[in-house]
């Protein structure tokens, strides 16, 4: 006991010494705590109170939970005869597993927030056996007074980092903490073993088609000195050339269409123009894993700089410009241009709502001048000779666009004899893969052009200007205008439903906010949230709940919680599930 009170004195006076001279010596204190402290006295942390924060948007159903929970509960059972919290963190720190082998240990934790969302970084804490391993690179064992925040000096910590094991980069922690009293040195030897098992896990559970995405850019980028760029559902990589070569806009735009084409065909060879004027040849090849996308690998070479100086010439036609910055779209813009422009029947593919029949339009008008376009749709097939009507109404030359053909049981009435007699020019707009009715099939087989437009989702970089395009349209001479968090929350939308989609959330966000700045709460509840998979009837009700209960809360989660009748832990756990961002 005398040596236990003797330790306590040295390392409390020792830390008063450095809160009051940062400069000051600390003989006796182990290396690794006194270069902690040291940390947490630049930081700026408080040791008299902890202060760190809740994160609502953690991946609890990550790759890294999965592998390392069957290995936890292990090692809370081995060590179930102590009353202790083994937890596992993020690699920013952030608990998200936490298991209690008693209820004491567990309300001790919970008042020093040591619970899932909550952080435990060294910069916002102190010495803990969390966020110093993260600090340190290697594993860590907290005793009592050698934490820097003295609501923490009754505990023991033991923590080591799990890392990936191909990259060998810490992707956690795992800790054990307990009363001081309780502490070993076999902890600190349980727990340094139990994260080498979770990193066996993953290596067992090893994403195989990110491991072959990445051994097809690893030769590629090995054969020659090429820029080489990987684009997989959850992965990038681009060399140092790839970098060189391209701006930021330019890169973020290229990687875009990457994610657009690879689940389109298996060889990709594309000219594009990027946002900054420089036009890239790409060539590469889409990764599959059995019948599974993977993603692509392509080498990029520039044909074109930005200052519009041919590196191979090539006469173009000047062309109507498109302000988008997805070079998919611009691909599909100059070469629908081109088809209106000689009058080849055009056929364009894409999501509904992805703006097919609004390119068909605004290039025309751009081509040929506003009034020659007449839509016909699917409500047109069994209309009594409607669409023929319009067709003949129309002036001379008209651009007939048949739009969603996939949609169609036949062809309306007498529509192929007007379009003869007015020598209509001819597009449609049709879905990804689609199948047609025989009739609408014959009349397919006349296309010679076809384009394909991207999802919005596949255009994150013309969010913005489509924002201001569509309030403008739906609050014309109004100041509507978007928030920047408004627009990040927009931003994390996958949105399914596409332009047509956004369009309606900006109609509702007006409803609440009919001029001035639209924040995030005027949102419809979908754009408030970013869930990692398709949520049923029954979530979206659950998801849109929430989010109205935090708005009536003002963003209070305790106030929501008792609003929704469920306890504050359920609560952050279905934000962090749906990925609210209220």
């Amino acid at each position: 006991m005398g040596d236990v009170l003797a330790r306590r004195r040295l390392l409390t006076s020792a830390r008063a010494r450095l809160l009051d001279h940062p400069d000051a010596d600390l003989p006796g204190i182990p290396d690794q705590v006194a270069a902690s402290w040291r940390r947490s006295v630049a930081s700026g942390v408080d040791p008299s109170v902890i202060t760190n924060l809740h994160h609502p948007d953690l991946d609890v159903g990550s790759r890294l939970v999965r592998c390392a929970r069957p290995v936890v509960e292990q090692l809370a059972e081995q060590i179930g005869a102590v009353p202790v919290c083994v937890v596992l963190t993020d690699d920013r720190a952030r608990l998200l597993v936490r298991i209690d082998t008693t209820a004491a240990i567990g309300r001790a934790a919970d008042e020093n927030s040591f619970a899932e969302g909550f952080g435990y970084e060294e910069g916002a804490v102190g010495t803990n056996g969390v966020g110093t391993v993260l600090e340190a690179g290697r594993s860590v064992h907290v005793v009592g007074a050698e934490h820097f925040v003295e609501s923490l000096h009754p505990y023991a910590c033991a923590g080591a980092p799990v890392r990936d094991p191909f990259t060998g980069r810490v992707e956690g922690v795992l800790d054990v903490s307990c009363r001081a009293e309780h502490s070993s040195p076999i902890l600190h030897s349980l727990v340094a073993t139990a994260a080498t098992r979770i990193q066996d896990a993953l290596l067992q559970d090893r994403d195989r088609g990110q491991q072959a995405l990445f051994d097809l850019y690893a030769r590629v980028d090995a054969r020659a000195r090429r820029a080489v760029l990987a684009v997989g559902r959850r992965t990038v990589l681009a060399n140092t050339l790839l970098h060189t070569l391209l701006d930021p806009g330019d890169l973020a735009a290229l990687q875009e269409h990457a994610r657009f084409r690879m689940g389109r065909e298996h060889d990709v060879d594309d000219r594009l123009d990027l946002p900054s004027g420089v036009r890239v040849r790409m060539r590469g090849t889409v990764v599959t894993v059995g019948s599974t996308v993977a993603g692509l690998v392509a080498a990029v070479s520039v044909l074109r700089e930005a200052d519009g100086i041919a590196l191979h010439r090539r006469i173009e036609r000047p062309l109507p410009e498109t302000a988008s910055s997805s070079p998919a779209w611009r691909g599909a813009w100059t070469s629908a241009a081109e088809a209106l422009r000689s009058g080849a029947p055009l056929l364009v593919v894409g999501e509904p709502g992805s703006g097919r029949r609004r390119l068909l339009t605004d290039l025309d008008r751009a081509l040929h001048g506003a009034g020659h376009v007449v839509e016909v749709g699917p409500a047109d097939v069994t209309a009594e000779a409607a669409a023929a009507d319009r067709v003949r109404g129309a002036g001379p030359s008209p651009l007939v666009v048949l739009a969603d053909v996939d949609r169609w049981d036949d062809l309306p009435p007498g529509l192929t004899a007007a379009l003869h007699a007015r020598r209509a020019r001819l597009a449609a707009t049709t879905g990804n893969g689609a199948r047609h009715a025989a009739a609408v099939a014959e009349v397919l087989t006349g296309f010679r052009r076809s384009v394909t437009v991207p999802p919005l989702r596949n255009r994150s970089g013309d969010l913005p200007a489509l924002v201001t395009g569509l309030l403008a349209d739906l609050a014309p001479g109004r100041d509507a205008r978007l928030s920047a968090d408004a627009l990040r929350a927009l931003a994390r939308h996958s949105w399914p439903g596409n332009v047509r989609e956004l369009r309606e959330a900006l109609g509702e966000a007006l409803l609440h906010r009919p001029v001035g700045m639209v924040e995030v709460g005027d949102l419809p509840a979908s754009c408030q949230s970013a869930p990692r998979s398709t949520l049923r009837p029954v979530d979206q009700a659950e998801r849109d709940a929430i989010v109205v209960a935090l708005r009536e809360s003002a963003g209070n989660r305790v106030a929501a919680a008792a609003a929704l009748g469920v306890a504050r832990s359920t609560l952050y756990r279905k934000i962090a599930h749906y990925g609210i961002t209220a």
